[in-house]
């Protein structure tokens, strides 16, 4: 009986080492395993337009132990000229009546700041364009090693009034909804999605 219960208490040490093992993991943030998504809207009635940017360039990133350290310190530059909105004439136009409406470097640099620490929460997204910069709330959730970000931007903020003008005239039919009323809205709504790389010994 003795032995018997040597041997249990020798393989729940084993098994606990073993849990203890599985959970020595670092993570660490992964471009390939993030997107950004972007939805404008047209027309009164308020109708999404959705598209992305294919080009975004991170510094600051780290392993971590605990997947909010891994984060919390990312900064990152958006390429305004990888717009995509999967119409190349639309992206076209993005790019030179736009963005193109503000002079100067083309990136909008941003990062994340007063993140609240929990598997959901809220942060300001603090952005950057040209000479205007701004911060607007965002929500946060974590689904296991998935993070996903939302918020809304008004473009207006980022030094954009007159770019979103001359897109609206370029595209004034384009943007006539049911009433006839050529509209383009300054609030945009964006969400990243990232994986973290999850790395265990």
């Amino acid at each position: 009986m003795k032995i018997f219960n040597s041997t249990l208490v020798l393989i729940a040490l084993c098994l606990s080492t073993e849990l203890i093992a599985q959970e020595n993991c670092t993570y660490e943030y992964d471009s390939s395993q993030t997107s950004l998504e972007w939805t404008a809207f047209k027309f009164t009635e308020k109708t999404g337009v959705k598209g992305k940017f294919d080009s975004i360039k991170v510094t600051g990133q780290q392993k971590d132990k605990s997947k909010f350290s891994a984060v919390k310190s990312i900064q990152f530059q958006i390429d305004t000229s990888s717009v995509n909105s999967g119409v190349p004439d639309r992206d076209g136009k993005i790019k030179k009546f736009f963005f193109g409406s503000v002079k100067g470097n083309k990136n909008i640099s941003g990062n994340f700041s007063d993140i609240t620490s929990g598997e959901s929460g809220t942060a300001k997204l603090n952005l950057r364009f040209g000479k205007s910069k701004t911060s607007v709330p965002v929500s946060f959730v974590w689904k296991e090693d998935v993070l996903e970000v939302t918020g809304s931007v008004d473009v207006l903020s980022l030094g954009l009034q007159s770019g979103l003008s001359k897109l609206n005239a370029e595209c004034n039919d384009l943007h006539k909804g049911s009433d006839g009323v050529s509209k383009l809205w300054p609030t945009v709504d964006v969400k990243v999605v990232s994986t973290l790389k999850k790395v265990c010994k």
